[in-house]
């Protein structure tokens, strides 16, 4: 069963293009997408997430076409972006930013799950202090 098609999207920066015909058929279970650096790994993701404009193709989310739903609506509809490295919100805490994401959950669950904790224990050291200290 197909969950995400992406087709033939084009994706460019000013005159520069970034993306050419992508297309990616993405199943259940767990997909990697991998690469060197500067193939257009990060732009792919952002386009999927609806944080960059693509310029031609379709992006197919469970049947339904998403290519001109805003972020909020993707988001709302269970595609989720994870920047690497320090792309956080620096004046927020460990805690406010993984708390971000929670208006997002289908379950309607407010908090941190506890399962986050029991993966990442050191969450309940740092989870107070501002992710600028730990920049």
């Amino acid at each position: 069963m197909t969950i995400l098609s992406i087709d033939a999207v084009d994706q460019f920066h000013g005159s520069s293009q970034t993306l050419r015909s992508a297309s990616l058929t993405v199943g259940a279970g767990c997909t990697v997408l991998m690469g060197r650096n500067g193939v257009g790994k990060t732009t792919l993701m952002q386009c999927i997430a609806g944080l960059l404009p693509i310029r031609a193709g379709r992006l197919m989310l469970d049947g339904a076409d998403i290519t001109r739903l805003p972020a909020e609506r993707r988001a709302a509809a269970g595609i989720g972006y994870v920047p690497q490295g320090r792309q956080i919100f620096p004046l927020l805490t460990v805690e406010e930013n993984l708390k971000i994401g929670l208006p997002a959950r289908r379950d309607g669950q407010r908090t941190i799950p506890e399962e986050i904790h029991a993966m990442f224990p050191v969450l309940a050291e740092i989870g107070r202090a501002s992710c600028r200290e730990r920049v």
